[in-house]
């Protein structure tokens, strides 16, 4: 039997002549045998590579690819401050919240006062992290006769010390915005003031426009300035045998903590620093397409960030071993539990000074080594998912020396201020009374923004259904001639072929001798016409 008289080439030639596509019934019709080869062969060869660009497409869109989208966004936010009193918006930009941390983590006058002088000798061995002093600590603590435990020294908290023993709220001599006392700013009069502390493992930090109700122009129009005294004199010894003394400054949103932020900018005494900002927003996309996790709900440090999930983490391990953290986080409360009485419970509670000797210390050691260790990092805490949603602010740092005539113009200011307490305390030997004391302490801040507009860096799906379908119909339509039509056409000719021949659907198959016959018949009646 010729291949042309098999049923299903004869089907199939009857689909060519109506199909669609184009060039399919050229195999068929040609006006050569050679033609028809040449158009079998192009036919199949475009086929197949045809359907390996759609496989490829689909493998693609599977493992949706992403890629950034840049976008500039002017803020603004709503005042009543109009003259018919009714909500407007204005555009301003949003000014961080700025965590500013002493090197000093705990005075020299806290720990000289009287009755104090087991405690400093507590802290200062505590605080060199020497596991060889440690041990002759923790057999002290350990020893009912010892005038640590007589005295109860072991049973004050770590976070205590720290929180009793920091910085001075009075140490931010004066904040101001267009010329205008923070005091009296409208952004501060119902949010609770325009300055907070916070305590963290790296001690008594000012947490500066603490919920983010500042808002400011571009440039000097809306710059904001603040005014610090580093109290260099009230150093412990510890902190002066350091060789970076001043404050620690970050950066960040209302929403986050100034202990999450992986680093900050070190800033002196006696200068003067200019802070040019810039707002930037990531938006990351969850999975499949991206790998951040929406699920995760707001932490005990904020909302999650990289830098929240460590010390979660690091809290984490010392309350499993310990049963207590070294300093509580900033959102203890979290999780919003109460006890019976109807107070609230925190997730942690701080270390007792025996706690911290006996376990705290040497587990946060063992901690830090471990979690620093690049080999094992990922063990010990994986916090290597991203949030979905950050803000950061970019910041580019100049500074310049403050001037004698400054300093000594200041000091006729504030000269009684800081001759007095709580600055001066003649009896601990730290006295201030000269413009020299200004230009060794006072450090000054000025932040502003570069422009009203915040950068928003958006990971977003770079191959969508409609590049799927646009890839897919290229193709066929370019290669192939077909259209979505030609599919469905193709479709059908395989249901009805498979019908046909394998499932005898569409009545029942004749013999040979029965088709032969039929064609006789046939043959006759032409005859007779």
């Amino acid at each position: 039997m010729k291949l042309t008289q098999m049923s299903w080439v004869k089907d199939f030639r009857e689909f060519a002549n109506e199909t669609s596509a184009h060039g399919v019934k050229n195999i068929f019709e040609g006006p050569s045998k050679i033609v028809k080869i040449l158009f079998l062969l192009v036919w199949i060869a475009l086929t197949i590579y045809s359907c390996s660009v759609i496989v490829s497409s689909i493998v693609r869109y599977v493992n949706r690819p992403t890629g950034t989208k840049f976008e500039v966004l002017v803020d603004s936010y709503e005042s009543t401050d109009g003259d018919d009193g009714q909500p407007a918006k204005r555009k301003a930009i949003k000014f961080p919240t700025i965590s500013i941390c002493s090197s000093n983590k705990v005075r020299k006058s806290y720990l000289d006062l009287e009755g104090n002088e087991l405690l400093k000798e507590a802290w200062n061995t505590m605080d060199m992290y020497d596991m060889d002093e440690l041990v002759k600590l923790r057999k002290r603590f350990n020893d009912p006769e010892d005038e640590f435990v007589k005295n109860n020294i072991t049973s004050m908290t770590y976070q205590t010390i720290i929180e009793n023993g920091g910085p001075k709220i009075q140490n931010v001599l004066k904040c101001t915005q267009r010329a205008q006392e923070c005091k009296d700013l409208p952004a501060f009069q119902n949010d609770g003031g325009f300055i907070a502390m916070e305590t963290s493992i790296t001690g008594k930090c000012f947490r500066i426009n603490p919920n983010g109700t500042l808002y400011g122009k571009m440039g000097d129009y809306g710059s904001f300035k603040l005014l610090l005294w580093a109290d260099i004199e009230d150093y412990s010894q510890r902190t002066k045998d350091e060789p970076a003394q001043g404050f620690t400054v970050a950066f960040h949103d209302n929403t986050t903590y100034g202990s999450t932020m992986s680093s900050g900018f070190l800033m002196s005494a006696g200068t003067y620093y200019k802070v040019d900002l810039r707002r930037k927003k990531e938006i990351r996309s969850p999975p499949p397409s991206g790998n951040c996790n929406s699920s995760i709900g707001e932490t005990s440090y904020g909302v999650y960030s990289e830098g929240a999930c460590i010390l979660e983490c690091k809290d984490k391990a010392l309350y499993e071993k310990c049963g207590c953290v070294n300093v509580v986080p900033p959102n203890n409360f979290v999780d919003g539990k109460v006890d019976e009485d109807g107070n609230p419970v925190g997730r942690y509670r701080s270390c007792t000074l025996k706690e911290w000797v006996d376990c705290g210390m040497e587990t946060y050691t063992q901690w830090f080594f471990d979690f620093t260790n690049h080999s094992r990092a990922e063990d010990i805490c994986d916090c290597s998912t991203p949030a979905c949603e950050e803000i950061s602010y970019e910041a580019q740092v100049s500074s310049s020396a403050i001037s004698k005539p400054w300093a000594q113009n200041t000091f006729n200011k504030v000269g009684k201020l800081i001759n007095a307490t709580p600055f001066s305390i003649p009896e601990l030997g730290i006295v201030y009374d000269s413009a020299e004391d200004i230009s060794e302490n006072v450090m000054t801040l000025e932040v502003l923004f570069t422009s009203m507009q915040t950068s928003e860096i958006r990971e977003v799906v770079t191959y969508t259904s409609a590049n799927l379908l646009g890839d897919i119909g290229g193709v066929l339509g370019l290669f192939l001639g077909a259209s979505i039509f030609t599919v469905l056409e193709f479709c059908q000719f395989l249901f009805f072929s498979l019908a046909k021949h394998c499932c005898n659907l569409g009545g029942k198959k004749k013999s040979g001798a029965e088709r032969l016959n039929d064609g006789d018949g046939d043959e006759k009646e032409k005859m007779a016409l």
